[in-house]
């Protein structure tokens, strides 16, 4: 797939107005929070310090929340056609028992998705400049913005903090908690001509409570990587090294690969943990700047994208009714609608931390017919994971 053209403007485009909202980063998070409220009719900047396109240590894979979120947006179909496309992953157990969940799945490097995400946002009306905020002062009716290239600040009614793992802006705001990562992340792209037809998710003994990928991209391109909780022993390039040498199907893709390049490495902020999504009825933070990771599978992109539209939602409101309190009720609302999950993905990691009962579930789910509905549940988010990872759904799946 042939790299797009940069859709972004110099940061001088920016200067002369006040913006309804500014949104710092272009990632999945920033660039549908300004798609959203552009469509709202909002007069709205996107900010990215890169020049796009531009690379993004990620799996590369979409699963249903994401999917759902890219309808919602209107730019699924975009996304499909230059996507690959599956509908199965195979996950294997430390003792390498396979399961099969049924399921769709897209795989699209986030240099190509995040062109396309913040192209959508530009149709919508936003403004994409690429240009890095250097500080952010909030006061009563706006807040001031430095942005690295202009000799004058801008301001916006609202300012959105998308900027991932990077916490500058955030820790000057003073909404940072924990500034440690939760996680690291390895992945490098191989060029192979094994043939691979689903995601797959291995929990090896050396990498457990994390695990390793092998996510195909279609004409003979794969992302293949590592992800370990930050206080797991060892180095994640011995994982990873580990990984390519040990698992069988690593070990085959490599045989007749090669990699396109050095592995890549990034921090992690999972569990909805470290940050304060709002400390000022101007400022919010959204997507993994705010830990929307989820812990145990490390799929990020959905919920950072539906923590995306939540705040859209209430900036909207915010500058509809000229009240900010629908702000102030983000972080509340958050909480409401994702936390649960949270607390369910943080107990699986628990349990796949243990190799033995992650062995004893991968064991069930082959015989029990509830266990296998269950697994393919908690891929489309139709099953909180505590109903698979728990005594309680051990014993049901003896019984049904």
């Amino acid at each position: 797939m042939t790299e797009r053209p940069s859709i972004q403007e110099s940061p001088e485009s920016a200067k002369g107005k006040c913006w309804d909202a500014a949104i710092v980063g272009a990632g999945p998070a920033g660039s549908i929070a300004a798609l959203h409220l552009a469509r709202r009719g909002h007069r709205v900047l996107l900010l990215d310090r890169a020049r796009f396109p531009r690379e993004k240590v990620c799996g590369d894979g979409l699963i249903s929340d994401a999917l759902r979120a890219l309808k919602r947006a209107g730019l699924y179909e975009e996304v499909a056609a230059s996507a690959h496309r599956l509908t199965l992953a195979t996950a294997y157990s430390p003792s390498r028992i396979a399961v099969d969940v049924p399921g769709e799945a897209l795989t699209l490097r986030r240099l190509h998705l995040d062109a396309i995400l913040a192209s959508g946002a530009t149709r919508a009306g936003a403004r994409f400049v690429q240009g890095a905020a250097r500080s952010a002062e909030p006061g009563e009716d706006s807040v001031r913005l430095e942005v690295e290239g202009l000799p004058d600040p801008l301001y916006a009614r609202y300012l959105l903090v998308a900027t991932g793992a990077g916490l500058s802006l955030m820790k000057e705001l003073g909404m940072v908690r924990r500034p440690e990562p939760s996680a690291f992340a390895l992945r490098a792209y191989v060029q192979s001509d094994m043939t691979l037809d689903r995601l797959l998710f291995a929990f090896d003994r050396a990498l457990v409570p994390g695990y390793g990928w092998i996510f195909p991209l279609g004409a003979g391109e794969f992302n293949v990587g590592v992800g370990r909780p930050a206080t797991a022993g060892g180095t994640i390039r011995d994982g990873f090294d580990r990984f390519l040498r040990e698992f069988p199907p690593a070990r085959d893709l490599m045989a007749s690969g090669r990699l396109l390049g050095p592995p890549k490495g990034a921090m992690l902020r999972m569990g909805l943990e470290g940050s304060i999504p709002a400390v000022h009825p101007r400022v919010l933070a959204i997507g993994e700047a705010v830990g929307t990771t989820f812990p145990f599978s490390g799929e990020g992109i959905g919920k950072a994208m539906e923590s995306a539209e939540i705040a859209a939602e209430a900036v909207g409101e915010a500058l509809q009714t000229g009240d900010a309190a629908p702000v102030l009720r983000y972080p509340e609302i958050l909480e409401r609608r994702l936390r649960p999950r949270y607390h369910g993905y943080t107990m699986a990691e628990r349990w796949v931390g243990r190799p033995w009962l992650c062995d004893l579930i991968f064991k069930r789910a082959r015989r029990s017919p509830w266990m296998q509905e269950a697994l393919r549940g908690l891929a489309e988010e139709t099953v909180d994971p505590r109903e698979v990872f728990s005594w309680r759904g051990l014993w049901r799946s003896l019984t049904g």
